[in-house]
This record gives C-alpha cells, structure tokens and sequence, in this order.
C-alpha cells in the first residue's frame, strides 16, 4: 500500500483562487499515507488566471502537472484529457471546487486495492451540499442510467472515483466526441464499488450548472451513448397503433348498432388524438434531430480537445 502510485485528474475552471489549497491538501493526503502521486490540473481554457496558478503550483511542487486547452471543451472532455495523460497505478478523478475532500482520497483508494475484484470506486456521498435543482438532477440521471445501462441500484453517478488503469484505457478507447464518463464505465464494467464519503460546502465561487445546463447535461448522457429514447418513442408508437385499430373497431361496432353512426359521440376524443399524436411527431422528430446533430459532430470528426501548452518540458 504504502509504494502505490496515483494519478489524481482534476478538470479546472474558474478555480484559480482556490487551487493551491486544493494541491497543499493532496500533498499532505499522499505523505501521510507514504504514496506517490502525480496531481494533473488541466485548465478548461478558462478566461481569468487560472493557468496561471497552475504553473505557479507546478513550479513548487514537481508532482504537479499543468495542462492548457486550446479551447473551452466542458468538464467531461476535459477530463478524459486528463484521464489519457494519467499513468498511475490507481487514477483518482475530482472536481476542483473542494467539495470532494482530498482527505477522502484514501476512502476510494483502499476500497478499491482491497478487493481486485472491482475496476472502480465511485463516492456516495453521505449528505450533499448542492443546491435543490442540482440534487434533483443527480437523482434523476442516476435513475436514466439504471434504465438505460444498467447501472446497479447501489452504486452513485459521481465524478469523485478511483480506477484501475485498464478500465481507463479501455474507456479512452471509445472515439466518440462527446465522452461522458460515467456511462462509458456503465457500459464497459458492472464491477463497480461505492462507498460513502463527506461532501463539503462550496467555500467559494459558485456552481456553473444552471438549469439549462442541467437539462442539456442530462440529454447529452442519454443520447450520446444510448438508443433508449428511440426505442421508447418506438414503443409508444406501436402502442398507439395498436389502441387505433381497437378504436377504429369500437366505432365499427357503434355504427353497425342500432345508434347509427350520427349518434357516436367522439368529437373531443378526436381533438385530444390530434393534439397529443401532433405532440408526439414534433417530438419525435425533435429527438431524431439531436441524434442526426450527434452524428454530424461525429463524423466531422472535431477534436475534443486541444493542449495548446503545458508545465511539462515536452507537450504530450
């Protein structure tokens, strides 16, 4: 335990004010338990000084990497740049805005060498300190991924989680765009592990997830690497064929009767069909339309992301 290696990747935004806090806590994290790290910061172009920081932190600590993107690419693209520098024998992902504690960095790391049956840690985390909305949020797309990838009932969608070098080559593996992680784990492993850890309170700044945010966050996790929304709209047409014909059957039985077909009564059944099947087509195309953009961002091929310099003296 005491040889162990990490890599610990964290995406920056707007954090500069903060980071040297956040590398100084990792620094006594990883002496007190006698482990070698490297801590990797990758600056999401961000537009005040956090490269800055950065390469004030590297200077003073050679454990320390900086990485500077080119360009704004979002936190999970930032990430998987990180993830794709890491070369740890156990790679540690984590927010920058301390509301991971570093102190809960041993938490992942011994669940996961204590039982090689497991390729991940992820953190639950005992209570959240995050806002209504963004709670909702959470428990809503934890509830997406149970049905869309079978992610088991126990396990948190987090991004404060520890993993074994081979499930990250193999999720950078995925060429896809617009990498989300989480279910590029879902997908690639069920040997997942949570335990609970502390949530602190946002000290500083403020969260960058809005409610649209949130809702575009949300649809990109599905509909980037999941075909259930097809599927579902599917269904519902299948089923709406299905209740047609038994509809059409119904007035069938009406006219034939001794009412006669003037006397059906349907004319607000009629309008409320109209409305809600008209809703269901836009909506229906409206959901093919975000699959067609997905795959014209994918075979332009666009970079996600683009190292325009870091604190190494070569550029990986």
């Amino acid at each position: 335990m005491s040889d162990l290696y990490l890599s610990i990747v964290v995406p920056c935004y707007r954090s500069g004010d903060w980071l040297a806090d956040l590398a100084k806590r990792v620094q006594t994290v990883m002496d007190s338990n006698g482990w070698s790290y490297e801590l990797i910061l990758i600056n999401d172009s961000s537009p005040d000084a956090t490269w800055d920081i950065i390469q004030q932190i590297a200077e003073n600590d050679e454990s320390v990497r900086g990485i500077n993107l080119a360009f704004n690419t979002g936190q999970f693209r930032t990430t998987f740049c990180g993830l794709q520098q890491a070369s740890g024998e156990i790679i540690v992902t984590m927010d920058d805005d301390l509301q991971q504690p570093p102190e809960e960095i041993p938490t992942l790391v011994n669940a996961l060498v204590a039982d090689e049956g497991f390729d991940a840690v992820l953190a639950n985390y005992a209570g959240k300190k995050h806002g209504l909305l963004r709670n909702l949020g959470s428990a809503v797309m934890n509830l997406l991924f149970r049905l869309s990838y079978g992610k088991p009932k126990e396990i948190r969608s987090t991004t404060f989680r520890a993993m074994r070098p081979e499930l990250v080559r193999s999720i950078c593996q995925y060429s896809t765009v617009n990498p989300n992680i989480n279910p590029l784990i879902f997908q690639t492993t069920q040997k997942l592990k949570s335990v609970s850890v502390t949530h602190e309170q946002r000290k500083q700044g403020r969260s960058g997830y809005g409610l649209f945010k949130l809702f575009r966050l949300m649809t990109d996790n599905i509909l980037s690497v999941s075909t259930l929304p097809l599927k579902i709209v599917t269904s519902i047409g299948v089923l709406a064929a299905f209740g047609s014909v038994l509809l059409a059957l119904y007035y069938l039985y009406r006219y034939w009767s001794s009412d006669g077909i003037e006397n059906v009564q349907g004319f607000v059944t009629q309008v409320l069909l109209i409305n809600f099947f008209g809703g269901l087509t836009l909506l229906s195309v409206g959901l093919l339309g975000e699959y067609v953009i997905r795959i014209m961002d994918e075979v332009r091929g666009r970079p996600r992301f683009l190292i325009r310099e870091t604190t190494d003296s070569e550029n990986r």
